[in-house]
C-alpha cells in the first residue's frame, strides 16, 4: 500500500515567501526600541510602544533610557538594570498575590505555517525589588488580538473559552529558578506551528498554587510574594519543515521543466531543509522517487523519472548526506497526483517525493 502524502507547499510562490523567513525575526519591535511616547507613567505600555500591548487588565510597564522618571534605564522603580540591547525593555509581574498576572502581546509580521518549526527566544532579568523568583514562564499563540477582561492568570481553561483560535501555553524548559538580578537570562523554545498563529502572548499562565516559586528569605510567605521581571530581545524565527518518519512528502517546488531533470535554484534552497533535517536526525534514511507527466512513451518516462530522482539524491549527497542513507527510483507516469489532461496537472505530476525511515547501520 502506498503511503499517504503531504504537500510541503502548493506552489513556487510559497517558497519565495517562505525562504526569506529563515533567520528573520517575525516579532515586530522585539527589542522595544520603537516607541510612540517616551514613558512618563507606569502601566502605559499600550500607549507608549509600537506593536506591543497588554492582552488583559494587568498593567505591564515600559522602560526607556529617554525617560527622566522612575521608568528610566538603568535606574527605575523596580531596581537597576541596563537594557540587554539598545535603550529599552518591558517589565511585568509573573507572580503576585491573589494570582495577579501581567502579560505582553504582539502581532507577528506573518502567520506561522502549519507543520513547520520555529524558535521563540528572549531574555529575562529578575528585578532587584522582587521578593522571590519563579521557574514558570511561557507563551501562547492566537490567530487574532487577544483581549480578556481579567487581572488573573490566563489558564488553559480561560484560553480555551475564547472565540478565536488560541493555543495552550507552551512553557520554557528550566531546571533552575530565574533568579538572576544582575545579568540577563536567555530562554528559547522550539515548537511546531499549527498554522493559525499570528499573535504572540508572553507571561506566566499558571496560578500561584501551580507556579514554582522561590522566596528570597525576607520573611514573606508565598502568598505575599512578588516576582517582577524585565524582558527584552524577543524573537520568533523560522527553522524549517517538520518531517515525520514513514510519511511520504511531495515537494511541489521541486517541479521540473518539461522533458528536463535539472534542479531550479529555488528547488535547491528547499532541498537544503531536507538535508538539515536528516543531518539533525542521523537515525533516518531517505528514499527518493521521481515522477513524470503523461507526455512521451512509457519507456522514456521511466528513464526521465529515474534521472529526476537521481538528480535530487545526488544534490543531497553533495550537501553532505552519506550514500548509504539515500536511495532513488523512478516511476514514470504510473502514479499521477492529478489525472486531468491539463498543463497545470502535468506540472504537478512532474515531481519528486521522499519518505524518511529509521536507518539501520549494517
Amino acid at each position: 500500500m502506498r503511503l499517504p502524502f503531504i504537500y510541503i507547499s502548493t506552489s513556487l510562490f510559497f517558497v519565495l515567501i517562505l525562504r526569506p523567513m529563515n533567520g528573520q525575526n517575525l516579532v515586530q519591535n522585539g527589542g522595544f526600541e520603537d516607541y510612540l511616547d517616551c514613558p512618563v507613567k507606569m502601566s502605559n505600555l499600550n500607549a507608549d510602544v509600537e506593536f506591543w500591548n497588554a492582552p488583559t487588565l494587568g498593567t505591564t510597564d515600559y522602560f526607556n533610557r529617554c525617560s527622566k522618571t522612575k521608568l528610566g534605564i538603568p535606574i527605575n522603580f523596580k531596581g537597576k538594570q541596563e537594557a540587554y540591547e539598545g535603550q529599552a525593555y518591558a517589565g511585568l509581574y509573573l507572580f503576585a498575590p491573589k494570582d495577579y498576572r501581567e502579560y505582553i502581546q504582539a502581532q507577528l509580521s506573518a502567520t506561522l505555517q502549519k507543520g513547520h518549526r520555529y524558535r521563540l527566544s528572549l531574555v529575562l532579568s529578575l528585578s532587584e525589588k522582587s521578593d522571590g523568583a519563579v521557574m514558570d514562564f511561557g507563551a501562547v499563540f492566537s490567530e487574532k488580538h487577544l483581549s480578556v477582561h481579567t487581572k488573573r492568570q490566563l489558564s488553559n481553561a480561560v484560553l480555551s473559552s475564547q472565540i478565536i483560535k488560541v493555543s495552550h501555553a507552551k512553557h520554557f524548559s528550566s531546571s533552575t529558578f530565574y533568579s538572576d538580578k544582575n545579568d540577563w537570562i536567555q530562554l528559547s523554545l522550539d515548537f511546531v506551528a499549527r498554522g493559525f498563529e499570528k499573535n504572540l502572548i508572553l507571561g506566566n499562565f499558571k496560578s500561584n498554587g501551580g507556579t514554582r516559586y522561590l522566596g528570597s528569605g525576607n520573611g514573606k510567605t508565598k502568598s505575599e510574594g512578588y516576582s517582577y521581571y524585565y524582558i527584552d530581545d524577543i524573537s520568533v524565527v523560522y527553522l524549517g519543515p517538520e518531517y515525520k518518519p514513514n510519511q511520504s512528502y511531495v515537494l511541489n517546488h521541486v517541479n521540473f521543466d518539461f522533458d528536463r531533470f535539472e534542479l531550479q535554484p529555488k528547488a535547491k534552497q528547499s532541498l537544503k531543509d531536507v538535508y538539515e533535517h536528516l543531518k539533525k536526525h542521523p537515525n533516518l534514511k531517505v528514499a527518493i522517487s521521481g515522477h513524470t507527466d503523461d507526455l512521451g512513451s512509457e519507456e522514456y518516462n521511466d528513464v526521465l523519472s529515474k534521472e529526476r530522482a537521481k538528480t535530487v539524491a545526488n544534490y543531497l549527497i553533495r550537501l553532505g548526506l552519506k550514500r548509504d542513507r539515500i536511495t532513488s527510483n523512478g516511476y514514470g507516469n504510473k502514479i499521477p497526483l492529478d489525472s486531468a489532461l491539463t498543463d497545470k496537472a502535468r506540472r504537478k505530476n512532474r515531481r519528486v517525493e521522499f519518505v524518511m525511515t529509521e536507518f539501520v547501520d549494517d
